[in-house]
């Protein structure tokens, strides 16, 4: 047999090009690897695989879906145009084999900022959105409903195809200490507020000559909550 070095370099290499190794999961046996093989492996299970990386697997909830997936709930088509997208529904778990939960990713920094969509294996398949909002999916707790505002792109989602998904412009001034002054004009024992803040915030209330009044705090979502009295009055909330 010759000498590795003495065989000729193929500097083009495609996926069905293979290597010989060791598969060490069944008795060190000598098999061939693909290059595709050893790409997807990388992609998914090596330490600097991309952690926002996702499959579109439009399957029904709540069933059980495969980890690293993307889909919408309810359940859309095999192909989705990128500009007909205004919610996605996301695995918490990356495409990565080590189960990693990126859900942080989806509330802090990633709302109020821009991001790319893109195909993995077809960059001119893509869109940009603004990032809204993130609430856990009410009949999956695996998956998180992330509102989405259209930017600009090009083509669809297609099933079976893995995406990207990518931070454009982070918005900075959205992970500041965010406040909301609310005013009640019209006394009332129930006060609404829709103060878009995308948390739970703390409430302090004073009447209309600044004294400190105590209510019922219900926080209906992470962009409005309900404060009840015992009598009505008017006067202003602050959140922060």
């Amino acid at each position: 047999m010759a000498r590795i070095s003495t065989y000729i370099k193929d500097p083009t290499v495609v996926g069905n090009d293979k290597w010989i190794g060791t598969d060490s999961q069944n008795n060190n046996q000598t098999k061939n690897f693909t290059a595709s093989a050893v790409a997807h492996y990388i992609n998914q299970s090596g330490s600097e695989a991309q952690n926002l990386r996702y499959i579109y697997n439009p399957l029904p909830f709540p069933g059980v879906s495969p980890t690293g997936t993307l889909n919408f709930d309810p359940v859309k088509g095999a192909t989705v145009p990128f500009n007909s997208i205004t919610t996605i529904t996301l695995s918490k778990y990356s495409q990565r084999s080590d189960l990693v939960d990126v859900s942080g990713f989806y509330t802090t920094p990633l709302i109020g900022s821009d991001v790319l969509i893109s195909q993995a294996s077809d960059i001119d398949k893509w869109a940009i959105y603004t990032w809204n909002t993130s609430v856990q999916n009410s009949k999956n707790t695996n998956y998180y409903d992330v509102g989405l505002t259209y930017v600009s792109g090009n083509g669809s989602l297609q099933e079976n195809k893995d995406y990207f998904i990518s931070l454009l412009t982070y918005d900075a001034a959205n992970n500041k200490d965010k406040n909301y002054v609310f005013t009640q004009g019209v006394p009332s024992a129930t006060w609404v507020i829709t103060h878009n803040l995308n948390k739970y915030p703390s409430v302090s209330v004073v009447d209309t000559g600044k004294t400190t009044v105590f209510g019922d705090v219900t926080y209906n979502s992470i962009n409005e909550l309900t404060i009840t009295f015992s009598a009505s009055f008017a006067g202003q909330a602050f959140l922060n």
